[in-house]
């Protein structure tokens, strides 16, 4: 997983430190169609530019530095030219300011330049009045992207049901995870930022690039335990989709199933162990205390073993104060118990599929000492048999990278996400059965 993370940042050096975007008038386009989820027609988009509440970039107060396309550490500017904002860092901070006349709850959205690949879902914060932190998966890739349009801009959603008022204060805040270290060098991924938006909570507005597409609405199937819940997945890059344009199994459940939500809240290069603001441990914070999560879904990150983080071992107890979140028991234990205490919702590990590695075969031991113990559920496609049954032929390279740690999008599409569908619907089922 180090290679491939390695190997992103390492396109991010030609290109995505370039950060901009494109022209872009200060109101949506209304002339935008998107599919319309129940009638699969297309239909046009309804006209926001009356609801919609622009603040420009333009008059964003900026600080903080990035790196530029030679691995320069430079300022973050807004660049008029380009009407962007550029060399996003980690620390960077854009702060925009609410304008008069405006008072109510609103859904916040931002605008990212394009890119062809990213290393995660997560790449800024929203801080209201220096106070409450909003950070919501944005699935800022993509992959038919060239790198002549990388200051094109898409809209995506930061925030929702914002209770704001003239004068507040929305800082947008660089995440950790973005920013790394290769070679020497320091590299980023980090997209250009534009202008931000204002509407009215629950107004439907076209996400994505292109003109974007309106969120898909369809209505519960009683029948399927999978319709309508809310998954919260935290891992690195094999959640992600570092090897499929930033598709994973997480999307392919969303899709498979009507009206669920699946939340990828991934960076790639992570580890579970807490020694950095980007680890699991740290991440798993970002995430609203108060959101209604119907499951947790981990992964246990190879990233772990590949670096040769401590073991830990079991702890006798079950308060988050006892763990030692340095390790990696520790940390699996950690999540378990925050879990539980911050959103009363059951835990989900996942195991990668069998590749030949000592290191996270003990991990995979260790995570099913832990289930003993905290009665969590595990996807255990490491020990899978038909899985490893077919490892290093010609069929499973039609599913996997040959570093045998990413699925590609076939591999997650029709090899992953059966085996998570199966263990998953009957999880609900038995939680149903216990309630």
């Amino acid at each position: 997983m180090k290679n491939v993370v390695k190997m992103l940042l390492c396109m991010a050096v030609t290109a995505s430190l370039l950060t901009g975007c494109g022209n872009k008038p200060a109101v949506s386009n209304d002339e935008t169609s998107a599919k319309n989820s129940e009638t699969e027609e297309d239909s046009p988009v309804a006209d926001t530019e009356e609801t919609e509440i622009v603040l420009a970039a333009a008059d964003a107060v900026l600080t903080g530095q990035g790196i530029n396309a030679e691995s320069q550490v430079v300022d973050t500017v807004y660049v008029e030219d380009l009407h962007a904002i550029t060399n996003v860092g980690t620390e960077s901070t854009i702060t925009y300011t609410v304008p008069e006349e405006v008072e109510g709850s609103y859904d916040i959205y931002l605008d990212f330049g394009k890119s062809p690949y990213a290393v995660g879902t997560t790449p800024v914060s929203v801080i209201v009045n220096d106070g409450k932190e909003y950070v919501s998966p944005a699935a800022i890739i993509n992959s038919e992207s060239d790198y002549s349009d990388l200051f094109s801009m898409g809209k995506f959603l930061m925030a929702e049901n914002v209770d704001l008022t003239a004068g507040d204060t929305l800082m947008v805040h660089g995440k950790a995870g973005f920013e790394m270290e290769f070679n020497g060098n320091m590299v980023s991924s980090m997209s250009a930022i534009g202008d931000m938006y204002l509407y009215p909570a629950g107004t439907d507005v076209p996400v994505g690039y292109d003109g974007g597409v309106m969120p898909q609405k369809k209505t519960v199937d009683t029948a399927d335990p999978l319709s309508g819940k809310t998954l919260v997945w935290l891992g690195s890059s094999v959640t992600f989709g570092a090897q499929s344009g930033g598709y994973s199994m997480a999307d392919a459940i969303a899709e498979n199933h009507a009206a669920t939500k699946c939340l990828k809240y991934a960076i790639s290069g992570t580890t579970l162990v807490n020694e950095s603001p980007a680890s699991y441990v740290e991440r798993m914070k970002d995430i609203d205390s108060d959101m209604n999560i119907d499951l947790l879904v981990v992964q246990l990150s190879t990233n772990d073993a590949s670096q040769g983080k401590p073991m830990g071992s079991l702890s006798e107890s079950k308060d988050p104060e006892d763990f030692d979140d340095t390790t990696i028991i520790g940390a699996i234990e950690y999540i378990i118990a925050y879990a539980r205490d911050t959103w009363n919702c059951p835990v989900v590990f996942y195991t990668g599929s069998y590749y030949e590695n000592q290191e996270y075969e003990t991990m995979v031991q260790a995570l099913l000492d832990v289930q003993g113990k905290w009665d969590i559920g595990v996807i255990d496609l490491w020990n899978d048999e038909e899985m490893t049954a077919i490892y290093g032929t010609d069929e499973y390279y039609t599913y996997m990278a040959k570093d045998g740690i990413h699925p590609l999008r076939e591999g997650y599409a029709s090899w992953w996400t059966p085996k998570f569908e199966d263990y998953l619907k009957d999880f609900f089922a038995q939680q149903e059965q216990n309630e």
